[in-house]
C-alpha cells in the first residue's frame, strides 16, 4: 500500500481532535504524516500514546480563512497522496485503504458520513457505529461511479497533491464560512475531475448545528457575491431563499443580493437544529 499524508484543521474541539487520533490507531494503515493546521494555539492539544506516525502542528497567531489553512496543510505534507479530514470525524479501521485503493490523478475519493448525537468519549469505532445514523441525502449516493461534482464536501476525501495543484486549490477570495466547497467542486469538474465514493465510512461527532446556518449570515452572504462573480450563479440556494423568507435579505430578478438587516440573537438562536447531520 503506497505512503499517505492525513490533513485535519483544529480550531477549538480538543476532545474531537483526540478522538480521530485515537481513531486512527484501529486503522488497517497508519499515514506516513499527519499534518495538524492549528487555527487557535497549541494549548490542549495532546497525542495518545501508540500513534506511530510523524505528526507536525502548523501554528499561525491569526485566524485562518479555511480556504487558506487546507491549503497549508496539503502544501505541506510529506507525501504525494493526501487525505483530508475535518476534525470532527472518526475514521473506521478500513477507511484509509479503502480510499487509497483507486485513488489516481484523474479523481477525487469520498466517503460516506454517519452522524453520532454525542461527543464521545473515545474514538472506537467499532463501539460507536451503533449509534450513528445516516445523513439522508447521502446514504444512496451510488459507490464505484462518477458522481455529479456538486455533491462534493469536504468533510472527508482523497487527493493526489498533483491533481489538487492542477485544480488550484481552495479558492483563497473566499473566507470564513459558506461556498468554498462548491467553488473547489466547480474547479474540479472544469478539469475534468471525477468524484467517486468508495462503500466505507466516517462517524462525525456531534456539535451545534444552524439551518439555517444565521450564525455564518455576514460569511455566507459575502462568499455567495464572490461565487457570483466567479462562476455567474448563487450558490447556495435554499439558505439564500431562507433568509430572504426571514427578510434578512432581497434577491432579485439578476440574482443580486442586498442585506435588509442582520439576524437577531433570538433569529439565530432559533435555528439551531435538532438533527446531528
Amino acid at each position: 500500500m503506497r505512503d499517505f499524508s492525513m490533513v485535519t484543521l483544529v480550531k477549538g474541539r480538543r476532545k474531537q481532535l483526540a478522538n480521530l487520533l485515537d481513531s486512527i490507531k484501529q486503522s488497517t494503515i497508519f499515514p506516513f504524516d499527519i499534518q495538524i493546521i492549528c487555527m487557535d494555539n497549541l494549548a490542549g492539544i495532546e497525542i495518545p500514546e501508540g500513534l506511530k506516525v510523524n505528526i507536525k502542528l502548523i501554528k499561525d497567531d491569526h485566524s485562518l480563512p479555511l480556504a487558506s489553512a487546507r491549503n497549508m496543510g496539503i502544501s505541506t505534507a510529506e507525501t504525494d497522496n493526501i487525505i483530508f479530514i475535518d476534525v470532527d470525524c472518526i475514521v473506521s479501521p478500513s477507511l484509509f485503504e479503502s480510499m487509497l485503493m483507486n485513488l489516481t490523478e484523474e479523481n477525487i475519493i469520498v466517503a460516506y458520513p454517519l452522524y453520532l448525537p454525542i461527543v464521545p468519549e473515545n474514538g472506537t469505532y467499532s463501539e460507536l457505529i451503533h449509534n450513528a445514523i445516516p445523513h439522508p441525502e447521502r446514504k444512496h449516493i451510488p459507490s464505484n461511479e462518477p458522481i455529479p461534482h456538486l455533491k462534493f464536501w469536504s468533510l472527508i476525501f482523497a487527493i493526489k497533491k498533483a491533481t489538487f495543484g492542477k485544480i488550484g486549490g481552495f479558492d483563497e477570495n473566499f473566507t470564513g464560512y459558506g461556498a468554498e466547497d462548491t467553488d473547489f467542486a466547480m474547479s474540479f469538474n472544469s478539469e475534468g475531475i471525477k468524484q467517486i465514493f468508495v462503500r466505507d465510512y466516517i462517524l462525525h461527532q456531534y456539535h451545534d448545528k444552524f439551518d439555517p446556518p444565521l450564525n455564518y449570515f455576514e460569511s455566507i452572504i459575502k462568499n455567495a457575491k464572490q461565487y457570483k462573480i466567479k462562476w455567474k450563479v448563487l450558490p447556495m440556494q435554499r439558505w439564500l431563499r431562507r433568509f430572504e423568507e426571514l427578510g434578512l435579505i432581497k434577491i432579485d430578478e439578476d440574482d443580486d443580493i442586498t442585506i435588509i438587516q442582520k439576524p437577531t440573537e433570538i433569529q439565530i438562536k432559533n435555528s439551531v437544529s435538532p438533527n446531528p447531520y
